[in-house]
C-alpha cells in the first residue's frame, strides 16, 4: 500500500511539471516529423513563449513562422513573407495536443485518459480525433520529449531545452 502511495504522489508530480513548463513557458524546440510516404526526416526548430495573455510558438527554421494562441484564436504570422492569417480554435475541433498547451494536464479530465510511469505521461484520448495518443517523456524533472503521430499518421517527436 505505501508503495502504490508513493508511485501516485510522484507521478502526480508529473503532472505538475508538465503544467509549470507550459503555465511559464520559455522553451526552445526541435521538432522532427517522419514521413513514412516520402520516406524522409523533416525538422523544425523554434521556440515557445507564454506571456499572461497569449502563447507564442516562433518557428525559427526551416521558414520563419509565428504563432500567437489569444483565447478563442490563433494569428499565424509568415515572417519572410510578411504574411497575417487568423484561424479560430474552434476550427480544430477536439484538439487534445493543442488543450494540453493552453489548460494544461488534468488528472479527470473527460476528453482523455492518462497513462503515467516514473518518467512519462501517455494520453489517450477519448475523443474521435487524430491525436488518439500524446507521449510526455521527462528528465530531469523537465519536460524532454512530446511525440504524437499527426492527422496524416506522420510521427513528431518535439525535444524541449529551457531559453
Amino acid at each position: 500500500m505505501l508503495v502504490l502511495s508513493s508511485s501516485n504522489i510522484y507521478s502526480e508530480n508529473l503532472t505538475d511539471i508538465f503544467n509549470a513548463s507550459i503555465e511559464k513557458a520559455n522553451l526552445a524546440f526541435t521538432q522532427s516529423s517522419i514521413n513514412p510516404y516520402t520516406n524522409s526526416i523533416d525538422k523544425s526548430e523554434g521556440r515557445i513563449i507564454r506571456s499572461n495573455k497569449s502563447i507564442l510558438v516562433f518557428v525559427d527554421t526551416p521558414f520563419m513562422e509565428k504563432y500567437e494562441l489569444y483565447g478563442d484564436e490563433i494569428i499565424v504570422t509568415d515572417i519572410e513573407l510578411d504574411q497575417i492569417s487568423r484561424v479560430s480554435v474552434n476550427d480544430f475541433g477536439d484538439n487534445t495536443l493543442l488543450d494540453i498547451f493552453t489548460n494544461g494536464i488534468t488528472n479527470s479530465s473527460s476528453d482523455y485518459e492518462l497513462e503515467q510511469t516514473s518518467d512519462s505521461i501517455i494520453i489517450n484520448s477519448l475523443n474521435n480525433e487524430t491525436y488518439n495518443k500524446i507521449e510526455i517523456k521527462f528528465k530531469e524533472s523537465k519536460i524532454h520529449y512530446l511525440k504524437y503521430n499527426d492527422n496524416l499518421d506522420i510521427e513528431n517527436l518535439i525535444i524541449f531545452k529551457d531559453l
